[in-house]
């Protein structure tokens, strides 16, 4: 039978929600807002924009001169923590791989925030109206964009000066505004992984095809920095070709992922807002991964005391969480190949970047903690004091970061930074990184009845900062006595007993601190 007039879908129409929506509550707003606000507002912006750009002026001029000094003439009388002569690469290569790292970074983040995306309540009005999808997502679309290109910049640009000592100011802008392009490539490529199985490659393949890419776009914004003009056309065109993909294949993408990006991206900004580290990763969490049949007899044994059964189900729920070697392996990687790759540097440098490794594994064993501090009620009930539940808590994180310090100090060992008793000095100061994760988990939301403190910077919250900083104190704490033995080259029996010590106060903060 034909179908009728009545009875046929609707067409999509040319109406677009986004824009009417957005012009609407631009007319309301007009009323309301007074210029003496908006330039008080301005000027505000721009006195504590120039002092930080000050600073930062001044902090990468310094960086720059010690670099040169460190290139220049006398270099080989510097201690350096990685001394093995295989190790030498040729120059840029560190910048290199560090660019390579920052675009792939900015892909998988772009992939978990939904570069195409709505609102939850914005897809569930318009994601069921007969309008045509691609004029109000492509919008948001070309806004983050924009945004990425111009952080990728402003980024690249402390970078650039202080690596690349030979180019020019002209050279060095170039080689930022090549980078932008490549990280919005970034960004373009997770859009198009949002459509994976709607005829482009999902799962691994399309990530690797994207990896590919970015591979060969990091080797151009120094290539740009020397004056050659193209590499900025060649990362032109890479943007035009993939913006244009992703424009005809934006009507593929599913709604609920869009939905969902939309659901991550408010989640993830709320918690930037609000200054709240824990909330952020608990966005970007995924799902527990699939628990396995030996797995759950393994967790139905019965367990002889309260603190046994606890610690056998946050073992379960911790084996089960995805995630919890990704970023401690890649990171490790990350850090031994810029430290092969930054030539004979200071000491001092290469210590920093191991610190910075550091603080960035740690929250990685976290997870499941962040996840358990949302209800406390729940520990509560526990037929166990609050000291022995962060001591299950810390179990697991501490065996995890323990072996990934022993390795990571047995990989920088076997490229000559000292005696392999540093990996049993890695393997303490793993312990004491544990309860670090455990405490910055279970570190306090940020206070914001207090009043900020005016600085030469605008008003600073100082109660919110002051809770960011649990958690890292210990990290702190944990890494004086390995980065002191990394410094020597040797590990005496008295700084193994302060790393111990260290250590085992970690843990004793995380058991016994009492939240506020």
């Amino acid at each position: 039978m034909a179908r009728t007039e009545a009875s046929a879908d609707p067409l999509p129409t040319e109406f677009n929600p986004a824009r009417y929506t957005r012009v609407a509550s631009r007319d309301i707003r007009r009323g309301s807002v007074r210029v003496r606000d908006v330039l008080l507002d301005a000027y505000a912006t721009l006195l504590g924009a120039g002092t930080i750009l000050a600073l930062a002026g001044g902090l990468v001029l310094a960086m720059r001169n010690e670099v040169a000094k460190a290139l220049g003439t006398g270099t080989g009388g510097r201690r350096t923590v990685v001394t093995a002569e295989w190790t030498a690469l040729p120059d840029g290569a560190a910048a290199t791989v560090l660019l390579f790292a920052a675009l792939a970074a900015v892909m998988a983040g772009a992939r978990k925030l939904g570069p195409v995306a709505v609102a939850s309540a914005e897809g569930y009005w318009w994601l069921s109206l007969p309008v045509e999808r691609r004029p109000f997502l492509v919008g948001g679309l070309v806004r983050r964009v924009g945004l990425v290109w111009a952080a990728g910049a402003v980024l690249y640009l402390p970078v650039g000066f202080i690596t690349d000592l030979a180019a020019t100011v002209e050279g060095q802008f170039l080689g930022a505004a090549v980078f932008g392009l490549a990280a919005a490539c970034a960004l373009l490529l997770a859009a198009l992984r949002q459509s994976a199985g709607n005829g482009f490659p999902a799962g691994a393949a399309g990530a690797a095809g994207g990896l590919v890419l970015l591979a060969l776009l990091s080797f151009l914004p120094r290539r740009a920095a020397a004056g050659e003009l193209e590499p900025a056309a060649a990362a032109l065109a890479a943007v035009v070709g993939l913006g244009v993909l992703v424009f005809t294949r934006m009507g593929e993408i599913p709604g609920r992922e869009l939905i969902r990006g939309g659901g991550v991206s408010g989640h993830a900004g709320a918690a930037l807002y609000l200054m709240d580290t824990n909330e952020l990763g608990r966005a970007f969490a995924g799902t527990p991964g699939r628990t396995s049949s030996r797995a759950r007899r393994w967790y139905a044994k019965g367990a002889r005391t309260p603190f046994s059964a606890l610690l056998r189900a946050d073992a379960t729920a911790f084996l089960r969480t995805p995630g919890i070697w990704g970023r401690p392996v890649l990171l490790l990687l990350l850090c031994v190949a810029v430290l092969l790759t930054a030539g004979q540097q200071p000491a001092p440098l290469q210590l920093v970047i191991i610190l910075l490794t550091v603080c960035a594994v740690v929250p990685a064993p976290g997870a499941l903690a962040r996840q358990t501090a949302i209800t406390p009620g729940l520990d509560a009930l526990l037929p166990l004091s609050p000291a022995l539940v962060r001591l299950s808590r810390t179990v697991l994180p501490a065996a995890v970061l323990a072996l990934w310090s022993a390795v990571f100090c047995a990989v920088l060992v076997l490229l000559g930074t000292g005696t392999p008793a540093l990996i049993g000095l890695g393997a303490l100061a793993g312990i004491g990184f544990g309860a670090a994760a455990v405490r910055g988990a279970y570190r306090p939301l940020p206070d914001w009845t207090a009043p900020p403190v005016e600085t030469v910077f605008g008003p600073v919250p100082t109660a919110q900062t002051g809770s960011l900083a649990q958690g890292l104190d210990t990290i702190l704490l944990a890494a004086v006595p390995l980065l002191l033995g990394l410094f020597l080259g040797y590990v005496p029996m008295v700084l193994l007993l302060a790393q111990a010590g260290f250590s085992a106060v970690c843990v004793l903060l995380v058991m016994y601190s009492r939240p506020k």
